[in-house]
C-alpha cells in the first residue's frame, strides 16, 4: 500500500511546475526567518528567494509568481487589518498559499486542461522520484464527477491552518470574481 506522502499527485504536480520533485528542494532556501515579511514594495522576501533560486520558468514565470505573491499580500492585509501584530507567514504557510493560488488560477482558467495535465503527470510520474500513484485513478470532469473541486491540506498541529483557511476563502472569492463567476458563490 502506498504511503500518503508518495501519492499526493496535486502537490507533486505543482512542485514539478517549479522544476523540483519534493518540498525540500524548494523550501530549503526559504526557511530563514529573515524572509518572513515584505520589502518596501509589498513584495514578499519569499518571492525574491524563489526568483533568485531560479524556481521560475515557462510554467511559473516571475511575472505570474509576482501576481500570486501580490494576491497573498492583499488577502493577508485584509485579514490582518484589525490585528495588533502583522501576520508574518512561515515558509510552509507561504508555500501553502502559493500552491493554492496556482491551483485556483489553473482551475478557473481552464479546468479541462488542468485535468489533462494532472492525468498526464499521474501516468508519466508513477514510480519516478518515489511516487506511488498506483491507488490513484485518473481525474475526471463530468456532469456527475468533478475530481478537481476539492483541496486538502496536510499541515501539522499548530501550523496556522485556521489563518490559512481565512486566506483560502479570500483566494477562492478572488478567482470567482476574476472569472466573473461570483454568482456561483451564492450556490455554495
Amino acid at each position: 500500500m502506498a504511503k500518503l506522502s508518495a501519492s499526493l499527485v496535486l502537490n507533486k504536480f505543482i512542485l514539478s511546475l517549479f522544476g523540483v520533485t519534493d518540498l525540500q528542494a524548494i523550501s530549503s532556501d526559504l526557511k530563514d526567518a529573515v524572509l518572513e515579511g515584505y520589502d518596501e514594495n509589498n513584495v514578499s522576501y519569499f518571492y525574491h528567494a524563489l526568483v533568485d533560486g531560479m524556481f521560475t520558468n515557462e510554467n511559473i514565470p516571475k511575472e505570474l509568481l509576482l501576481q500570486y505573491d501580490q494576491n497573498i499580500f492583499s488577502h493577508t492585509s485584509k485579514i490582518g487589518i484589525k490585528r495588533e501584530h502583522q501576520i508574518r507567514w512561515k515558509y510552509f504557510q507561504y508555500l501553502t498559499l502559493l500552491f493554492t493560488e496556482i491551483y485556483l488560477d489553473r482551475y478557473f482558467t481552464d479546468k479541462e486542461k488542468l485535468c489533462t495535465d494532472l492525468n498526464n503527470f499521474l501516468r508519466f510520474n508513477h514510480g519516478r522520484n518515489k511516487n506511488d500513484f498506483s491507488a490513484v485513478t485518473d481525474f475526471e470532469l463530468s456532469a456527475m464527477v468533478n475530481d478537481l473541486n476539492k483541496l486538502a491540506y496536510w499541515n501539522a498541529t499548530g501550523s496556522g491552518k485556521t489563518l490559512l483557511m481565512h486566506i483560502n476563502i479570500l483566494q477562492y472569492r478572488y478567482y470567482l470574481n476574476r472569472y466573473n463567476l461570483s454568482d456561483s458563490l451564492s450556490r455554495i
